[in-house]
């Protein structure tokens, strides 16, 4: 099986924005090869790919804390969805508490990833964000 070399920097919005290796025989036939994102996030249940509620996955899908997040931090998971800018931030309640990630907006500030600003906790409200869209 042939495969190829991806070296990512962790700012491409598609593996085949990765710089590449050569090309060469690395595994055997029958052993399959998987990728695993190293920013897991999602909007789920809004109008369109780019709005809804934050989800991030540190071993299982929970929506973001409805908390305070700045614009600037709210940017960063639209970025990495590839869904342009953060328009609006907002929450919406929940009818009972549930585990949530809680976000720190100034550790996403300095530019620490998303994954890495996360802590565990339990909510009743939850992270609504709107991303301006694609970029052309």
């Amino acid at each position: 099986m042939w495969t190829k070399e991806f070296q990512c920097g962790g700012n491409e919005s598609a593996l085949l924005d990765c710089s590449s290796a050569s090309e060469r025989n690395t595994c055997s036939p029958g052993r399959a090869v998987s990728l695993t994102c190293s920013e897991p996030v999602r909007l789920v249940g809004g109008e369109s790919r780019c709005t809804g509620a934050l989800e991030l996955n540190q071993g299982e899908w929970r929506p973001v804390k409805g908390s305070p997040l700045t614009l600037e931090a709210a940017g960063v998971a639209c970025r990495k969805l590839d869904c342009g800018s953060a328009v609006s931030v907002g929450s919406s309640k929940q009818s009972s508490e549930r585990p949530v990630w809680g976000i720190r907006s100034g550790c996403v500030e300095s530019g620490s990833a998303l994954r890495e600003c996360a802590t565990e906790t339990s909510y009743y409200y939850f992270l609504t964000l709107s991303c301006s869209g694609k970029f052309l």
